[in-house]
């Protein structure tokens, strides 16, 4: 069997290694545009100095070689044919396959704001070619602005604290991590990050960018008046799933590639999976998906459920925050709230079943929670807090071994 992977991302590896330890025989191809494989969760680290671009390439060096992979790096996809079942290159080359997997994840977006995409010092950071432009331009008076204050900006603004460059982050919304955190828990990550070295401008939004004669930008002018003078800048302001090369192939897309619960895309044999779906981005969920996508590639007839919830774990200066769900609530919504001077919790619940949660402080024995989301168990919103682990995990008195008791 013939089978092509698109994209070196945490999805197509995790692909790639299921297949291989179900085919020994399959002749597998990946295509990317990147050269090096790396952990985009690691890329801060990169930046700031601790972790080698070695250090971070979670698949080995030698992954190519032990699974038995021809890797096509450094090249992008133009084109898909589903009926020819044919791949074509922006160099040219047309391949063809059996089975086909698009793993290959989301870019950052530059927003449409005067001078922005025209500027030279603006980077967006999702790669480690990201990290190198901007490590490049570098100095230790920098004064660098970071627009967006989503995990990706925050993970850019430590980063730039470590190194002891002044930065500034500029977000729309009223708190920081607006999508994962309420205002109170966001409060706490933003003192933290006063106190090491970073500025905010919240409820702000930027509506130019000034160039000079060779197009480097100066000062970023803000909707509320204000001009904020900058030497870099650096985008987080989301991504959007890289589905360009689509375009005619007949191949349904959504927010992101659509696929039903075995992966497969509205085209047979054409499987997606990873942050190209536009399902929740976080690194377990995309190699999950890439081991199911594999198992049905091979004939192995797998669903994945894990639809359910949009799940973010959050750890700045040994704070740690679970974020589950929705963490904002309807007219109906019951909001449960517990706090003291180091924890904060806030639960959701609607129609006696858990929506969504913020636990910051505290995360021993939490994996529960997830559970209790997915599988819509009725929860007493009088008693929440005092839900335990061990409430839902029993022994079995046959074999001794624990079951899931929900």
């Amino acid at each position: 069997m013939k089978i092509l992977v698109i994209g070196a991302s945490a999805a197509g590896i995790s692909a790639i290694k299921s297949m291989r330890e179900m085919d020994q025989d399959a002749q597998i191809t990946m295509i990317s545009k990147e050269k090096n494989i790396h952990s985009r969760c690691m890329l801060h680290h990169c930046l700031s100095g601790h972790r080698s671009q070695e250090s971070i390439d979670f698949a080995g060096s030698n992954f190519c070689a032990d699974q038995s992979v021809n890797w096509l790096k450094g090249v992008a996809v133009a084109g898909i044919d589903p009926q020819k079942k044919m791949v074509m290159l922006e160099d040219g080359q047309k391949l063809t396959f059996d089975k086909l997997l698009i793993a290959t994840g989301a870019a950052y977006f530059i927003p449409p704001v005067p001078g922005l995409r025209e500027a030279k010092n603006v980077f967006g950071f999702r790669d480690l070619a990201d990290v190198k432009k901007i490590d490049a331009l570098l100095k230790a008076d920098s004064r660098v602005v970071i627009i967006g204050s989503g995990l990706v900006g925050m993970d850019v603004a430590s980063a730039l604290n470590e190194r002891g460059i002044k930065n500034t982050v500029v977000e729309m919304m009223p708190n920081i991590l607006p999508m994962q955190l309420d205002q109170p828990s966001a409060r706490v990550y933003q003192t933290l990050f006063e106190k090491n070295g970073s500025d905010f401008l919240l409820s702000e939004k930027v509506v130019e960018l000034k160039l000079d004669e060779n197009k480097i930008g100066t000062s970023l002018m803000l909707e509320s008046g204000k001009s904020l003078e900058a030497d870099l800048v650096i985008v987080a302001a989301g991504v959007r799933p890289q589905t360009d090369f689509l375009e005619g192939s007949g191949i349904v897309c959504d927010r992101g590639i659509v696929v039903d619960d075995k992966m497969q895309t509205s085209q047979p044999d054409i499987y997606a999976a990873g942050d190209v779906t536009g399902l929740s981005g976080i690194w377990p969920n995309a190699m999950k998906q890439g081991r199911v996508a594999a198992q049905n590639i091979l004939g192995q007839a797998v669903s994945y459920e894990d639809r359910y919830a949009i799940k973010n774990t959050i750890n700045f200066y040994g704070c740690p925050t679970l974020s589950l769900g929705k963490i904002s609530p309807d007219e109906d919504t019951k909001v449960c709230l517990q706090e003291d001077r180091n924890t904060y919790q806030k639960i959701l619940i609607k129609n006696q079943m858990i929506e969504g949660l913020i636990l910051q402080g505290n995360l021993d024995h939490v994996g529960f929670w997830q559970e209790l989301i997915k599988n819509k168990v009725v929860v007493d919103e009088d008693t929440v807090f005092d839900i335990k682990y061990s409430d839902f995990y029993a022994v079995n008195e046959k074999n001794g071994s624990f079951e899931v008791a929900i």
